[in-house]
């Protein structure tokens, strides 16, 4: 029997510590790929793509949203941020050191808890709205905005068990990303990490712009040796040449990161310690050149903390089934989320009851103390509790646990050159107990060079030979 606290059950989730595996016992399973080295089962699947009949999740889109910035009012408390933050407007926050242009990259993000099943075919199809014509604006997207980059991160997706191949389910997610995704997307970087899958396909256009690729993981289980738990990390750097011919260059240094957290609602302390030791540890295996260098006043090398890496990124993206809840009781949060159903989805009062559900948000409130994620950013949050629904309909978590529903997934940033296009569930996703959530982006460049003229690239002469003459 579980005990009850202030009308809220103890949690107790399906992926149990004690059915772990050691990372040992799992498969390498990352794959660098470059647009000659394509896996064949992603030839395969890409080859295939053209047939596959167009069926689409009937998704809302979202607007241009503003971004809830807590780690602004870190000594206020989370009612104060939520009314203060909820407010700004997508302008206030684009005026930030970015002008977007044509010639900015686009990225979509995928945060996905899989619950240990397969998806079928129609649940993947949001996928789609992703992808962009190669000879014009996106077709596939209502908002005709594509891809250049497309992250599509997964979360349980086999048993937690050790072994020694690779999972059908996670191969199946991938084949799905490949065919969803079309021809043009081609498998950039895969990794997987016990029941946490991680794949980045980019568009063939902007293949040539792609610099270095590199990957790390890194586990958060139990003695931080077990995989049930962790995150993958990609080291993304890009670079694009002006198309007028003015020799000015841009590029950008991109981590993008993918994990699964500590579970149960009392666990958040567990959670922003995943989230610093992830944070360190990629750190500490970033690929030479990735880092800007750093030292204290008096020379010594900085500490490790992982603050030096995600100030060395121009774009942070921090994703996935992050596990912070909701502190309230299961009525009142279930309340307000039926009186959300009924209201008007973007009326006063809808905003309202929504913002009654943020205040009490863990995530919100561990940003605004600054004991995690500290300067990340979120799209404006327009959609229901994405856990935990009883699978194959759309009704809250209705077993004896009676779990909250909470805002789970999520989608962070942390950079000043970042444009929110859209942030959203696929609600008719339903396979799983959770929904995806989904994200498009527009990144500015982090630097932009020009290249000097030949004569003022010559060497100087010394001083002893002018004199001479």
């Amino acid at each position: 029997e579980e005990k009850e606290e202030e009308g809220e059950g103890v949690e107790e989730d399906d992926d149990e510590e004690e059915n772990a595996s050691p990372t040992d016992d799992s498969p390498d399973t990352s794959v660098i790929a470059t647009p000659g080295s394509i896996p064949a089962e992603e030839k395969n699947a890409i080859e295939d793509a053209a047939t596959v009949k167009e069926n689409r999740v009937d998704t809302t889109p979202g607007n241009i949203h503003d971004s809830i910035d807590a780690s602004t009012a870190s000594r206020q408390d989370s009612q104060s941020i939520m009314k203060q933050e909820t407010g700004r407007t997508s302008d206030e926050l684009e005026s930030v050191k970015f002008v977007d242009d044509d010639d900015c990259l686009t990225l979509s993000v995928v945060t996905w808890n899989l619950a240990e099943t397969a998806p079928p075919e129609k649940d993947t199809s949001f996928f789609r709205r992703f992808r962009k014509d190669s000879n014009g604006p996106g077709t596939e997207n209502p908002d005709g905005v594509g891809s250049d980059l497309v992250l599509i991160g997964a979360q349980e997706c086999e048993e937690i068990k050790p072994r020694r191949t690779e999972g059908h389910r996670s191969r199946h997610i991938r084949r799905m990303g490949v065919t969803m995704l079309g021809r043009e997307y081609v498998p950039l970087a895969m990794h997987s990490l016990g029941g946490i899958q991680c794949a980045l396909y980019c568009h063939r256009d902007a293949l040539g712009d792609v610099e270095s690729i590199d990957l790390a993981d890194v586990t958060c289980g139990v003695g931080n040796v077990f995989h049930n738990k962790g995150a993958i990390g990609v080291y993304l750097r890009m670079r694009r040449a002006a198309a007028d011919g003015s020799g000015t260059t841009r590029s950008s240094r991109v981590l993008l990161v993918t994990g699964h957290l500590a579970a149960h609602v009392g666990n958040a302390d567990a959670r922003d310690a995943d989230f610093r030791r992830i944070a360190s540890e990629l750190e500490a295996r970033a690929p030479p050149g990735f880092l800007r260098p750093r030292r204290n006043r008096d020379g010594t090398p900085a500490e490790r903390d992982g603050s030096r890496l995600l100030k060395s990124a121009d774009h942070v993206f921090f994703s996935g089934d992050l596990n912070y809840r909701i502190d309230l009781p299961r009525e009142h949060a279930e309340k307000c989320v039926i009186d959300i159903q009924r209201c008007d989805a973007s009326g006063e009062a809808a905003d309202a009851l929504m913002n009654t559900l943020l205040r009490r948000d863990q995530l919100l409130r561990t940003i605004s103390s600054g004991r995690a994620f500290e300067g990340f950013r979120e799209g404006r949050i327009a959609f229901l509790p994405t856990f935990k629904f009883d699978r194959g309909t759309s009704d809250y978590d209705t077993s004896h646990k009676r779990r909250v529903p909470a805002w789970t997934d999520r989608i962070l940033f942390k950079s000043d050159k970042v444009r929110v296009l859209e942030y959203g569930s696929a609600e008719e996703a339903r396979h799983s107990d959770h929904r995806p959530v989904y994200g498009m982006y527009r990144l500015g460049w982090g630097l932009t060079e020009r290249t000097k003229s030949k004569r003022f690239a010559r060497k100087p002469r010394r001083r002893s030979e002018s004199r001479r003459k």
